[in-house]
């Protein structure tokens, strides 16, 4: 599969926000921007970038020769009273030295040491060792906790940039709402009021008066509905951009600059081994199963063979001792049988995890062609009523039509324009979530 390409101002911006304050522009020219800036803000992706980092430092700490060590030491000593004399005065006396080691473990199972000492007296001793336990090294899961921490800085990062796009989206398709809510409950406040009209004059009942007064209480019911949804939203873009409410762009227009809507054949989509590989559950499933792979390796039972040699050059003197450990595990084994038979299950059910996620992207292309196919009945019924409508305002001006009947046509044209964005919502939020535009990988 060609490499996608990164989503570049998008990650440049993040990387800007994560390791420094923000300036707050108020002034977008796209879409990205405002992303960018609503990235900064947002708790859940700097944290998964903190325990990225944290992994990184883990892992990078893994190397046996990071745990080199050099100590020093000074020895110094006295006698108290008076000094004898004799032979055995000399060696008796004390004096000052100084020492150094050297620890250097190479790997898990090889490691190699120096001691010097420098007497008083300006005698130096040496000495050099070796150790060799071919068995003792142990694989680590450092690599496999950082691959986990890296797919969920990437699943969060992802999902943040989807989540604010639909979030986007829904202001638009709430705004076209509160359009449509106002303009029915204008309509049902001319017909009410028509009503009352009509009663005066005996040509309509106390009944009808009522149920139109109904109608109207509930039109306004469900504008006063709509129009607290769209300040939600409205209030939950500005907290996410950390800026005033009044200073939230024209989302409109910047979606709008973003090209009309494609349809599946033309737009680019994910290949299902990209869906597969960006899958949280899939990726987890995977790891866990390395993991335990690496669990029943450790439980493998296995001598403890340790080999030492010494060798002292100021002394010509050298040594080595070689020592070896029998589990009793070796005999039952019941502990590795055991770490393998979890080990099997595992990649089991990654296996069948992955058949999962693989069958998961197959329904999601269709429901993609479904929405897709929903959007465009939408679209001609938005025509059709757009079509009336402009009928209407002709014969409206003739004379023909009443005001009520140009009333409740707009408001036909307004629920037909509110059903058609939310149409495009649905399918521009199944198509962004199979977009490469928004999958992050490292470039190599």
């Amino acid at each position: 599969m060609n490499q996608h390409k990164r989503f570049v101002p998008l990650l440049v911006l993040l990387c800007f926000a994560l390791s420094g304050p923000v300036q707050h522009l108020f002034a977008f020219d796209s879409l990205d921007e405002v992303v960018s800036l609503a990235l900064s803000h947002n708790l859940d992706v700097a944290a998964a970038a903190l325990k990225l980092k944290n992994s990184a430092a883990s892992l990078a700490s893994q190397p046996a020769w990071r745990s080199s060590s050099v100590s020093l030491s000074a020895n110094t000593g006295g006698s108290f009273g008076a000094v004898p004399t004799g032979p055995a005065s000399s060696a008796g006396s004390n004096g000052t030295s100084y020492g150094a080691s050297l620890s250097v473990p190479l790997a898990d199972w090889f490691s190699l040491g120096a001691t010097g000492t420098l007497k008083s007296d300006g005698t130096i001793t040496s000495t050099i060792s070796a150790t060799l336990s071919p068995l003792s090294g142990q694989p680590s899961k450092a690599a496999i906790d950082n691959l986990s921490s890296l797919q969920s800085y990437r699943s969060t990062l992802r999902t943040a940039v989807l989540q604010f796009r639909s979030t986007v989206r829904s202001l638009v398709v709430s705004k076209a709402e509160v359009a449509y809510k106002q303009a029915a409950l204008d309509t049902a406040q001319a017909k009410y009021d028509q009503s009352q009209v009509l009663m005066s004059r005996g040509e309509s009942s106390q009944t009808d008066v009522l149920d139109a007064m109904a109608n109207l209480t509930q039109a306004r019911l469900d504008y006063e509905t709509a129009a607290a949804n769209y300040e939600i939203i409205h209030q939950s873009l500005a907290m996410s951009l950390g800026i005033p409410a009044g200073d939230l762009p024209d989302f409109e227009q910047l979606l709008k600059a973003e090209g009309d809507v494609p349809s599946p054949e033309s737009a680019a989509l994910l290949e299902k081994s990209t869906y597969l590989a960006i899958s949280d559950t899939y990726v987890k499933a995977k790891l866990d199963a390395e993991s335990s792979k690496i669990d029943a390796q450790t439980a493998q039972p296995k001598p403890d063979i340790t080999i030492k040699g010494d060798f002292s050059p100021s002394s010509n003197t050298w040594s080595a001792q070689a020592m070896v450990k029998l589990p009793l595990d070796l005999v039952f084994r019941e502990k590795a049988a055991l770490a393998q038979e979890t080990a099997a299950l595992k990649q089991k059910q990654a296996d069948r995890t992955g058949e999962t996620v693989a069958l998961e992207y197959d329904q999601k292309v269709r429901e993609l062609n479904r929405l897709y196919e929903s959007w465009q009945k939408t679209a001609t019924s938005y025509n059709s009523a757009q079509f009336v409508y402009d009928q209407m305002e002709v014969l409206a001006s003739f004379g023909q039509k009443s005001r009520l009947d140009l009333s409740s046509a707009q408001a036909d044209l307004l629920r037909s324009a509110w059903q058609l964005a939310n149409a495009e919502k649905s399918y521009r939020d199944a198509l962004e979530a199979l977009s490469p535009r928004y999958v992050f990988t490292n470039e190599k």
